[in-house]
């Protein structure tokens, strides 16, 4: 009898000392059910996907001559929300992270900087959701470069308008040259298309808040 417990309990500490225990929460569309580089969701979505993603993804990743619905470079559309599922969430991030073997962007597209990639991350770890927002407060208070300006252009100008790859010879990936657009009066003639042609190119318009606070911003000596 005394040997029949000693057997049991040999076998239950086996048993746990080589379970492993699933992680809380993955990355959608990863095929490694160990990666836990995502952490879990907080209690309350916060990321906006048209306001806050898709603006990202079009302006870095579906251009002309990569993955828009003219191109689709391998056939990868990265236009929408169900382009970017299509794809599997874990994908985008490997690809974006280089743990595919290629850059994307491909150079000489600049890298996704820290900022976007929390932001992306912080989107996936709330269950990358297609979540739909309208703004009904717009704040235009003490408007600054760093504070307001700076996460309009790294959402929906930047992948175009860079130190890299300066399209139309505008680049907006730094406080100087961004001042120098506003002041010429070149970016506010092309984000309200007056008389210019309109920015962001096939990606989604800015908002009236944004377009207020570019407007507030340059009227008021673009305070950094």
């Amino acid at each position: 009898m005394k040997l029949s417990y000693l057997l049991i309990a040999s076998l239950l500490v086996i048993t746990f000392a080589t379970c492993k225990h699933e992680p809380n929460y993955k990355i959608i569309g990863n095929n490694n059910p160990n990666d836990t580089t995502i952490n879990p969701p907080p209690a309350n979505d916060s990321i906006c996907f048209n306001t806050q993603i898709l603006p990202l993804i079009k302006a870095s990743c579906a251009q002309t001559g990569c993955h828009d619905a003219i191109t689709r470079e391998e056939g990868i559309v990265l236009d929408s929300y169900n382009g970017i599922k299509g794809l599997g969430i874990g994908n985008l991030m490997k690809y974006i992270n280089l743990n595919y073997g290629k850059v994307m962007p491909p150079l000489p597209q600049p890298r996704l900087d820290a900022a976007s990639k929390a932001l992306l991350n912080k989107w996936i770890a709330e269950g990358a959701k297609n979540r739909i927002c309208t703004p009904t407060v717009c704040d235009t208070a003490n408007v600054k470069y760093t504070t307001h300006i700076a996460p309009i252009m790294n959402i929906y100008c930047k992948g175009c308008h860079n130190t890299t790859n300066a399209g139309g010879a505008v680049n907006l990936d730094n406080y100087t040259s961004t001042k120098t657009s506003a002041t010429t009066g070149k970016m506010i003639c092309t984000i309200t298309a007056n008389g210019c042609a309109i920015m962001p190119k096939g990606g989604p318009s800015l908002s009236k808040c944004d377009i207020r606070k570019i407007q507030i911003w340059a009227a008021t000596g673009c305070p950094q």
